[in-house]
């Protein structure tokens, strides 16, 4: 005998793995024809029952949603009680069947474990085939928007992809995304290098396409904490062959995030911050008068050759045939020193390389230390209005 297929109208309910952390069940019925759609479901992985009179209650657990995907999930019912339960579980991954947009989803369990030395979403998708970072790996930071966006997809440009966050565009007139949102802020990214949706254009790229992370019934959170101390800088070669101190080129980057419910089981919270603190030192080469000639004494003054330069008295020359006499000794008197620059030059360092010796080269050598301050801040709030509504 063979089995019959009928269409049964049934209520579907899509809910979280964990009914008691995401809090919120969505329910819905089939049509005459046996269809039923989930829309705005956020990505997760969620468990789908499905009943009705007359028949055993379908489940399928571990039904995993991405950004953007479009899954089909055809449900069979057997004859039997209601209280008899059929459990799907250990399938093999939903396929995307009904749309042809492609691409590869980076689940938050991926943005976390990977090894990630700015924790950039974005960067993460380096795992992607045929997605290659180009930027200065040194400059990837949430404050660097130029670098952290040099990611070529497909083979494409650098900077020449599209970013959502939430499906709202973040990328700015230079295609760069103007928020770089860390891991602990999205829940995950979809990279898409070369077939999307004609609702994607704007790009010569491909797509980065991030839902931010949401907060559940249950207050959680996590936290991390980067950094490079000064102690375990390396000695800079050419400092130490200048006789200068080596410099500290520390580096923190710290941050984290915390959710949880704002009224249970209808509004939730999720909050995020990140800062990032530098002391990368610059090294700087400069041209200062010695002492002595700060004193109008030149005798040192010589050429790259060693030979001495001579410097002319100005109020020597001959009109007639425009030659000047050298003073002597290549010394200024006194009375013909300005005591305007004479107290500017004050203000200039003495040479710290070299200090006897004028040849025209740098004879000083500074060190600046800025500190590079960088912060970001990111929330969402969920509200369910209904099993069907929600913002």
């Amino acid at each position: 005998m063979k089995h019959a297929r009928l269409v049964v109208p049934v209520v579907v309910v899509c809910l979280a793995a964990a009914t008691a952390a995401a809090g919120v069940a969505r329910e819905t019925a089939s049509n005459q024809v046996g269809e039923y759609s989930f829309p705005g479901v956020v990505p997760g992985v969620y468990t789908v029952r499905a009943a009705v009179s007359g028949f055993k209650t379908f489940v399928r657990s571990d039904a995993r949603i991405g950004t953007q995907q479009f899954l089909t999930l055809d449900i069979l019912l057997e004859i039997g009680a209601v209280e008899e339960t059929i459990t799907v579980s250990a399938e093999a991954p939903l396929i995307e069947t009904s749309n042809a947009s492609t691409g590869d989803v980076l689940d938050q369990k991926t943005l976390e474990t990977l090894p990630s030395i700015s924790r950039m979403a974005f960067l993460a998708s380096n795992t992607v085939p045929t997605v290659t970072y180009t930027g200065n790996p040194h400059m990837n930071r949430m404050q660097d928007q130029t670098e952290a966006s040099r990611i070529s997809l497909g083979g494409g440009i650098s900077v020449g992809n599209n970013y959502l966050l939430d499906g709202y565009p973040i990328t700015d007139m230079q295609n760069r995304a103007s928020i770089s949102p860390n891991v602990e802020m999205v829940e995950d990214v979809k990279v898409q290098v070369h077939t999307y949706d004609a609702e994607m254009g704007r790009t010569g790229g491909g797509m980065f396409n991030a839902s931010a992370r949401s907060g559940t019934n249950r207050f959680h959170g996590s936290g991390f904490m980067l950094m490079r101390p000064g102690a375990l800088i390396g000695e800079n070669f050419f400092l130490k062959i200048q006789g200068q101190q080596n410099p500290d080129q520390y580096w923190r980057n710290g941050g984290g995030g915390i959710g949880g419910p704002i009224v249970r089981n209808k509004t939730f919270f999720w909050f995020s911050a990140e800062a990032y603190r530098d002391g990368l030192t610059q090294n700087g080469n400069f041209h200062v008068p010695t002492a002595a000639e700060r004193a109008g004494d030149f005798s040192g003054l010589v050429d790259s050759q060693g030979r001495p330069i001579v410097i002319y008295d100005p109020l020597s020359t001959d009109p007639a045939t425009g030659a000047r006499q050298p003073f002597p000794g290549n010394r200024i008197p006194q009375n013909r020193i300005n005591p305007v620059g004479a107290n500017l030059v004050k203000y200039l360092p003495l040479p710290n390389v070299n200090p006897n010796v004028d040849n025209g080269t740098s004879n000083y050598v500074a060190q600046n230390t800025p500190n590079n301050l960088g912060q970001q801040f990111g929330g969402k709030i969920d509200h369910h209005f209904n099993s069907s509504v929600a913002l």
